[in-house]
């Protein structure tokens, strides 16, 4: 309150008499609630980036549950390795039916489960002689019950002693969590070396999953130089997912003179993880684990950073009554308002883009100046029976020198630009004169453009077009909004201040000149916003060629505008944004091209896949979810939604990989702008 009673009366006078104290200390504080709100969401999103870790885990769970639960007898390659070190003499050893911890089983259930895995073992061809415990190396006790219940079924739970002349009957393991040694000059290696000459082991305890060459060449060392006779060699954890290298490895251990025996406890069902094979020495899990963190950094976290942003933004303004004022209440009047209307072969549609201006509800004075940019069609004909202002050019030679042209003639303190394929809501003008009226700051306002719904039949390109444009407006436009900084005021409907046009003009430098004119305007320090209640309806492409034709000049020419404007945009957060979109396609493109051969190291690629296809189906699902949230008025498209993203979504990524290799080649391509075939690079 002492704020607003000091402030100087002049600068009183500028706030709107219909704002309350509260709303305008609440759009004094504006900016620096932004910036709150900007790093809250940020934050929020790295969060939720992070926590895909852990959902990842619950997912790979679910895939365990789903896809995971297979026996010994599902890998052909690691039976055949079980069935050859078994002729070899190695001695197979049931290691529970799961890993299960017996000192807590009863009887009853340790008899099934050593039966179940009894019947696996005879069905792969292989002759289990005993019961190895799988709790039994960290001295956990299983109860003789338990032992007395298992050996009825035939399989022994201790082997018998073997004659030596060592008096040490201990079970040592020497290698556990050698999985992570990567050199010969670990000092575990050498630290162990030193303990097994001094311990003279009569067992020793292996693990599968720390089976390498470190562990390999540790245990030759010993057994080729030991003077010791009747040495145990037992391999744990033998299970669906080790590689039958390790298997064969085992096996070799038996031409040693030291080795009275070779154990291998094997675990006859387990969780399929898929294995792990190698391309020139790096894992395929790795590779894939690069797939999963380019998707967080450039799909997950920016798509959560721009949801979270655009909802705690909306509830700070809901929570403040909304800067913005009723339309009724924002002083429609402002003076002479000209409407131009740029025209090129456009007979089908321009009679309904001038009735639509010439049924508008404002109530102020306007002029609408139409330019007939060279049509060969009967654009000047329908023109020409209408109350405006028309300017007939003989020869095609751009929409920006049509617009320049209509803006020498303007006599408005505000200019209108709409597009002849398009017609606006009745309410268009008033808002757009409205919003400017209201942000005295704002030099450019940019209405909301929409795909016309003409109740007929629609293409599926359309529909994915219908999508596009309200999530590039509600979410994309809306952020840039908030600080004033849209990057595209769109040709269907547009409004500037008189003195933006003293001072930019529209450019041909570029294929898509509202683009180029709206960076100019940002890079005079001029206010860029957004006005959602106005709103047009512009026709869309219902094919694909002709969606490709369309979208090729706006793709190519905002790489022609980023280069043109670089030191500008290189500053500038959005267009680094917009312009990493093109790197990251081409990075995508390529990733997917390589994906199947990755696949194709695995042994079952079919199982492989539909892993992998649950883990998109989880983290498509709240992204579909998230994406529908901007769809409450528009139910009829939600069914749209998944196809959209998985199918328009990749073709957009494909052309604009396409677009980008043409840019950075220098080899450009042809556009069609007008009546004129351009070459562009």
């Amino acid at each position: 309150m002492i704020t607003l009673v000091t402030l100087p009366y002049t600068k009183l006078a500028k706030i709107n008499v219909h704002k309350s104290k509260r709303e305008f200390l609440n759009l004094f504080s504006n900016q620096s609630q932004n910036k709150r709100i900007f790093i809250i969401s940020l934050i929020l999103a790295i969060s939720v980036a992070l926590s895909t870790v852990f959902l990842c885990a619950e997912v790979n769970q679910l895939n365990d549950d789903a896809f995971g639960h297979v026996t010994i007898l599902d890998e052909p390659e690691l039976l055949n390795a079980l069935r050859d070190a078994q002729a070899k003499g190695v001695i197979m050893g049931i290691h529970g039916w799961e890993h299960e911890n017996y000192s807590t089983m009863g009887p009853i259930q340790a008899k099934e489960n050593v039966e179940k895995g009894k019947l696996v073992f005879e069905k792969a061809g292989l002759f289990p002689k005993v019961f190895i415990s799988p709790f039994e190396i960290y001295g956990v006790p299983t109860n003789p019950s338990v032992k007395q219940a298992i050996e009825s079924t035939g399989v022994a739970t201790e082997l018998p002693p073997l004659k030596t002349s060592n008096s040490h009957v201990d079970i040592n393991e020497y290698t556990w969590d050698w999985r992570t040694m990567q050199s010969f000059d670990d000092p575990r290696f050498k630290t162990s070396s030193e303990i097994i000459r001094e311990e003279k082991p009569q067992t020793i305890v292996l693990h599968a999953m720390d089976w390498n060459p470190y562990v390999n060449r540790f245990l030759i060392n010993y057994l080729a130089s030991t003077d010791e006779t009747n040495i145990t060699v037992r391999m744990d954890d033998v299970e669906v997912n080790t590689p039958k290298e390790v298997v064969n490895g085992m096996a070799k251990m038996t031409q040693y003179k030291s080795v009275g025996r070779v154990v291998l406890a094997v675990i006859p069902s387990g969780i399929w993880k898929g294995g792990n094979p190698s391309i020139r020495g790096i894992k395929v899990n790795n590779i894939l684990g690069v797939y999963y963190w380019f998707f967080i950094v450039t799909a997950l976290l920016p798509f959560s950073f721009f949801i979270i942003w655009k909802w705690l933004s909306g509830w700070n303004l809901r929570r403040t009554h909304n800067n913005y004022l009723p339309p009724d209440k924002r002083g429609s009047e402002s003076g002479l308002v000209s409407i131009i209307v740029p025209a090129y072969n456009e007979e089908k549609t321009i009679g309904k883009c001038l009735e639509s201006i010439l049924n508008q509800d404002y109530k102020g004075k306007t002029e609408i100046i139409v330019v007939n940019d060279g049509s060969s069609d009967r654009t000047a004909e329908i023109i020409s029976k209408y109350p405006v202002k028309f300017i007939d050019l003989k020869v095609n030679e751009g929409k920006a020198n049509a617009l320049n042209r209509a803006i020498e003639d303007a006599k408005g303190d505000i200019l209108v630009f709409t597009d002849s394929d398009s017609y606006m809501s009745a309410n268009a003008v008033s808002s757009l004169v409205g919003c400017l009226n209201e942000n005295r700051d704002a030099q450019m306002v940019a209405g909301d453009v929409f795909i016309h719904d003409n109740h007929g039949k629609k293409r599926v390109m359309k529909y994915f077009q219908m999508i596009e444009y309200l999530l590039e407006q509600e979410m994309t436009r809306y952020l840039q909004g908030l600080n004033g900084h849209v990057l595209v005021c769109p040709g269907p409907l547009t409004a500037v201040r008189r003195k933006v046009c003293d001072t930019v003009r529209f450019s041909d430098e570029t294929i898509v000149e509202d683009a180029d004119f709206t960076i100019k305007v940002l890079k005079n320090s001029m206010k860029v916003i957004r006005e959602p209640n106005a709103k047009v309806y512009t026709n869309a492409p219902e094919t694909l060629r002709a969606w490709y034709k369309q979208r090729k000049r706006w793709w190519y020419g905002n790489l022609q505008v980023w280069r043109l404007h670089k030191k500008w945009a290189i500053r500038n957060a959005w267009m680094v944004f917009n312009y990493s979109g093109y790197i990251i396609g081409v990075f995508s493109i390529i990733l997917f091209i390589l994906l199947p051969y990755f696949l194709l190291q695995y042994d079952d690629i079919l199982r492989i896949s539909v892993r992998g296809f649950l883990f998109m189906i989880v983290f498509l699902i709240p992204y579909t979810l998230a994406i529908a949230s901007f769809f409450t008025k528009n139910k009829k498209l939600l069914p749209m939604l998944v196809p959209y993203v998985l199918v328009y979504s990749t073709i957009k990524v494909v052309i604009l990989s396409y677009l980008y290799l043409c840019y950075i080649t220098g080899r450009g391509l042809k556009v069609q702008f007008g009546s004129r075939i351009l070459k562009v690079r």
